[in-house]
């Protein structure tokens, strides 16, 4: 009797597990462009697959506000938007059209800040936050993103750009002498001392930001989810909290 009971209720418990799965499945998908560059809090990839971050769970509670279940997608920096307005991936958040060429009718509300922040060695002076400090130094920045106030001096060879794709590796291109300082949100300059705590004297963090940019979600045009629709899901994240507490335990600002 014992057995069989066991056995029933194990057979429940199978019958449970198959149905939500199956009810998981049957939900419209929401993909999520997720940028492959992008450090710890923001996102954490591991062999190519979205696996934790600020973002990372951000998006999958978008998902559930909108009865969707979230499929997070990895692409290089360059190639994000492109998928984006393309419609192989419904929207990626933590952009602004400060740096993407978007219509305007496809951007969400504000989300949070991005502060991006000088960093330098230590053996040198804090580093100045405004583009005429930067003059004749080499800045090491993720490639494929914006710096509009640094790109005259850029383009006149007073400034020489060092590009790489992760940023754990502009505090080692600095640290090594291949760069003079680098450029990067605040919250990836916190994330990489967090993980390497031995870090944090090696380097100077200027005390004022280079520049603080209102992030957003940029909506496919393609996507079956309409701008309204996801500001709406946004809006209730933002009203119940719950953002506020994500950044909070990843270390965010949401000022």
């Amino acid at each position: 009797m014992i057995a069989s009971a066991r056995q029933t209720c194990l057979a429940a418990l199978l019958v449970l597990f198959a149905g939500g799965t199956v009810a998981q499945q049957t939900l419209p998908t929401l993909r999520i462009a997720q940028t492959s560059g992008m450090g710890y809090p923001l996102l954490t990839v591991e062999g190519g697959k979205v696996s934790g971050g600020f973002l990372r769970d951000l998006t999958e509670r978008l998902a559930a506000e909108l009865g969707a279940r979230a499929v997070q997608q990895v692409y290089p920096r360059r190639r994000i938007e492109p998928a984006v307005l393309g419609g192989q991936a419904d929207l990626v958040c933590y952009s602004s059209p400060v740096w993407t060429p978007a219509p305007a009718s496809q951007w969400t509300q504000a989300v949070l800040p991005q502060i991006e922040r000088v960093v330098g060695p230590a053996e040198r002076p804090a580093p100045g936050h405004l583009p005429e400090a930067l003059d004749g130094q080499r800045v090491a920045v993720l490639l494929g993103y914006s710096f509009p106030s640094l790109q005259p001096l850029m383009e006149a060879g007073r400034i020489k750009r060092i590009n790489d794709t992760q940023s754990d590796n502009l505090f080692r291109l600095v640290s090594r002498g291949m760069a003079d300082v680098l450029i990067v949100s605040e919250a990836e300059i916190e994330g990489y001392f967090r993980r390497h705590p031995k870090e944090r004297e090696r380097f100077v963090v200027s005390a004022k930001p280079y520049s603080v940019v209102d992030t957003h979600c940029l909506v496919s045009p393609k996507s079956r989810w309409a701008v309204a629709t996801v500001d709406r899901a946004l809006h209730s994240l933002q009203a119940s909290g719950e953002i506020a507490r994500l950044a909070q335990r990843y270390g965010m600002s949401m000022r």
